[in-house]
C-alpha cells in the first residue's frame, strides 16, 4: 500500500491525464461542442483561432511533464517547507530545508545547505512519519550521485511497482493508449464519452501572473455531481495556462478528490513554470492533501516549494 500510494502521488504532479482508450475516445470537432468560449476567445478564433486544434493541444500537450525532467539537467537550489496537521487543524509536525542540485553531464547529485524539523515529522527510526514526505523525497530529492535520466515511457515489460510507474507514465505522455492503473482507471479520462457528461469545459483569454498573455481551458464538475461521493469522478477541477503565442504551458491549478475502499483523498495543486533559455522548468509548487487510509491515521498536509538560481 505504501508504494502504491508513493505511485500516485508521482501522477499527482504530472497531472492532468487526459488519456483515454481509442475505442473511447471523443473527437476534438466533438468536444468542442461542448466548450464554452468567452468573448476574447470568440473574436480570436474569427481571426483564426482553432479551437478543435487547441483542444487536440491540451489532449497531447507532454511540456508540463518535460518542464520537470529538464529539473535532472541542471544545477539549482531549492526552498522546501512541509507542514502537517491534527483533526482540529492544529500543527503536529514541519519540516524545512535549503538543498542545491549539482548538474555534471550525465550526472546529478544534491546537498542539504539546510535542514530542520520539529513535531512527530520522523519515527523513531527516523524515517519519515508521512506518505506526502515520502512523495516529496522521491520527486524531488536525490541520494548519491544519479547518472541516469528516466525516459518517458519503457519499453521493456515491467513488473509490479515499476509497472504501475510505466503505465502512469503512458497515462500522461501518451493519450488516447490503454493504459493499466489500479483504483484510477478511466476515470482521469474526462474527454471520453463516458466522462464528458460530468463537466463544464471553457476556453478564455487572460493574463497569467499580471502580464504574460495566455489561454486558460479549464474543466470542472458541473455542480450537481460536485458533492457527490460515488467516486464516478477524481479531477474535480482543472485548470492549464497556455502562452498565447507558443501554445507553451505556464501553469496549472487542480483538484483531486475521490472516496473508495481503500482510501479517500482530497488534494489541491498549484504548480508555476518559468522559461530559462530554451527551457521551461517548475518554479514555484504548492500543495494541500488530505489522506485516510485504512489501519493508518488520516493524514493533513502541505507544502511549498521555491526553484531558483537556475545554472
Amino acid at each position: 500500500m505504501d508504494r502504491l500510494l508513493i505511485v500516485f502521488f508521482v501522477l499527482l504532479f504530472f497531472m492532468p491525464s487526459h488519456a483515454q482508450e481509442k475505442k473511447d475516445s471523443t473527437s476534438a470537432s466533438s468536444i468542442a461542442a461542448f466548450v464554452f468560449l468567452d468573448s476574447f476567445v470568440v473574436t480570436a478564433k474569427r481571426e483564426g483561432f482553432n479551437v478543435e486544434e487547441f483542444i487536440e493541444l491540451v489532449q497531447q500537450d507532454e511540456s508540463f511533464f518535460k518542464a520537470f525532467q529538464n529539473l535532472r539537467i541542471i544545477s539549482y537550489k531549492a526552498q522546501n517547507k512541509q507542514s502537517f496537521y491534527d483533526k482540529r487543524g492544529a500543527t503536529i509536525a514541519q519540516y524545512e530545508s535549503l538543498t542545491e542540485q549539482f548538474y555534471d553531464a550525465p550526472c546529478r547529485t544534491m546537498e542539504i545547505q539546510s535542514e530542520s524539523s520539529s513535531g512527530k515529522f520522523y519515527k523513531k527510526n527516523k524515517k519519515y512519519k508521512f506518505y506526502t514526505s515520502k512523495m516529496f523525497d522521491q520527486v524531488f530529492f536525490t541520494h548519491g550521485k544519479v547518472c541516469q535520466v528516466d525516459s518517458l515511457v519503457s519499453t521493456q515489460k515491467l513488473k509490479g511497482i515499476q509497472k504501475h510507474i510505466s503505465e502512469l507514465k503512458k497515462l500522461i505522455f501518451q493519450p488516447g493508449q490503454k493504459v493499466d492503473v489500479p483504483i484510477i482507471g478511466g476515470k482521469t479520462a474526462i474527454f471520453t464519452e463516458k466522462m464528458i457528461p460530468y463537466y463544464n469545459y471553457s476556453i478564455k483569454q487572460e493574463k497569467y501572473r499580471g502580464d504574460i498573455e495566455a489561454y486558460s481551458f479549464v474543466a470542472a464538475v458541473k455542480p450537481e455531481y460536485e458533492e457527490k461521493k460515488e467516486g464516478k469522478t477524481i479531477i474535480k477541477y482543472l485548470k492549464t495556462y497556455f502562452e498565447r503565442k507558443t501554445f507553451q504551458v505556464l501553469g496549472r491549478d487542480y483538484r483531486l478528490q475521490y472516496q473508495g475502499a481503500l482510501f479517500d483523498f482530497d488534494v489541491r495543486m498549484e504548480v508555476e513554470l518559468k522559461k530559462l533559455g530554451n527551457l521551461y522548468i517548475p518554479e514555484k509548487i504548492r500543495y494541500q492533501g488530505e489522506w485516510d487510509i485504512p489501519t493508518k491515521k488520516p493524514e493533513n498536509g502541505t507544502f511549498e516549494a521555491y526553484f531558483y538560481d537556475f545554472k
